[in-house]
C-alpha cells in the first residue's frame, strides 16, 4: 500500500516531547565503553559523527518507543528524518558534554548509573517473566476463593446535578424541573460546575466515599431513576441532584476476575524471585538503624517462585 506524505508541522512538538521521554531507554549509538560486545548491525548507516554510526535500525528502535499513532507512520521519510535528526543531535550534545568533562561530575555519574540499572532491571524482569510457569486454573480458583472481598463491587448510583449559588435559586430550578424543563438544558445554562455542565451535569456512576458526605447521602437516599433531591448544601454551594440509575453491590465472577488474578499471581511470583535474587546476592545493610524488621506476609498470598 502506498504511503502518502502527511503534514508533520503539528507532529513536531509531539515528536520532540515523545523522543525526549524515550531518550533514557533508547540505544546510544557509539557508546565508548560497552559492557559487552555489540551485536553486528547490518542495516544501512544513515549518519555518522566521529567514529559513531547511526543505522536504520536505530531509527526504528526510536520509533518503537513513540505512541502507536506515530509508529504507524514509521515508513514516511519526513518522520524518519525528524527522528534521525533527534538521534544525531542527542549524540552530538552528549559528546559535547563528555568533551567538557561533565560526565565526571558525581551526580551525573549517579544519574547515568541509575538509568543503566533501570534498563537492565526492565530487561531482566522481561527475561524472568518469559520463563515463568503458566498460572494454573487451580491457583486462580484458590486465590479467588480466599480473596472474595477484593472482587466485591460496592453499591453505586448514577446521578447528575446542577450547582447553584443559593438555596433560593436551587428551589427555583426544582420548580422548573417539575414544570417539565429539561435537566440537561438547565444544567448547561445555570450550573456553576464547569467540569460537567457541558454534559448536562452528569457525574457518571460512583460508590460511597467519592463525593462529599452531604451530597453522597442525598444521592444515595434517592430511590427511583428520575427522582430529584431537595436543595443540598455543601462547601461548593447548593446542589439539585437527579438519580439516573442504581447498581446494587455485587461480587465479580471468577471469569470476570480471571485476568486480574493472573496478573496478581504473576507479580507475586516475580516479587518472590526478586527477593530470592537479593538473598543470593549477598547484599548487606551495614548501618544498623537502616535495617527493617522482616516483613510478615499473608501466608495465603505466598506463591512459589517459578523455575529460573
Amino acid at each position: 500500500m502506498e504511503h502518502r506524505a502527511r503534514p508533520l508541522a503539528p507532529l513536531a512538538s509531539i515528536l520532540s516531547a515523545c523522543i525526549l521521554l524515550a531518550s533514557l531507554a533508547a540505544c546510544q549509538p557509539g557508546q565508548q565503553e560497552p559492557t559487552a560486545p555489540a551485536a553486528r548491525d547490518d542495516t544501512p548507516v544513515v549518519a555518522a559523527l566521529g567514529n559513531a554510526r547511526i543505522h536504520e535500525s536505530d531509527i526504528d528502535a526510536e520509533i518503537d518507543a513513540l505512541p502507536e499513532r506515530i509508529q504507524a507512520m514509521r515508513h514516511e521519510p519526513a518522520l524518519r528524518a525528524r527522528v534521525l535528526r533527534s538521534l544525531l543531535r542527542r549524540l552530538a550534545l552528549s559528546r559535547k558534554a563528555e568533551a567538557l568533562g561533565l560526565d565526571h561530575d558525581p551526580e551525573v555519574r549517579r544519574r547515568i548509573e541509575r538509568a543503566r540499572e533501570s534498563i537492565l532491571i526492565d530487561q531482566l524482569r522481561q527475561w524472568q517473566t518469559a520463563r515463568m510457569d503458566e498460572i494454573s486454573d487451580a491457583e486462580i480458583r484458590d486465590y479467588y476463593a480466599r480473596h472474595q472481598a477484593r472482587f466485591t463491587i460496592p453499591e453505586q448510583v448514577h446521578a447528575r446535578h446542577i450547582l447553584l449559588p443559593s438555596r433560593k435559586q436551587a428551589l427555583e430550578i426544582i420548580r422548573q424541573l417539575r414544570r417539565g424543563r429539561d435537566f440537561a438544558a438547565l444544567a448547561a445554562e445555570y450550573s456553576l460546575d464547569d467540569s460537567n455542565k457541558g454534559r448536562g451535569g452528569d457525574l457518571n456512576w460512583f460508590p460511597r466515599g467519592v463525593m462529599v458526605k452531604p451530597f453522597e447521602d442525598a444521592a444515595f437516599a434517592l430511590k427511583k431513576p428520575g427522582d430529584i433531591s431537595p436543595p443540598v448544601q455543601t462547601r461548593f454551594g447548593w446542589h439539585v441532584i437527579q438519580l439516573l440509575g442504581r447498581r446494587p453491590a455485587r461480587t465479580r465472577s471468577l471469569d470476570e476476575a480471571r485476568d486480574d488474578i493472573v496478573a496478581i499471581l504473576r507479580r507475586q511470583r516475580l516479587d518472590a524471585w526478586t527477593d530470592r535474587v537479593l538473598a543470593e546476592s549477598g547484599g548487606r545493610i551495614l548501618k544498623r538503624e537502616y535495617r527493617l524488621p522482616a516483613q510478615t506476609a499473608d501466608p495465603g498470598d505466598k506463591t512459589p517462585a517459578s523455575k529460573p
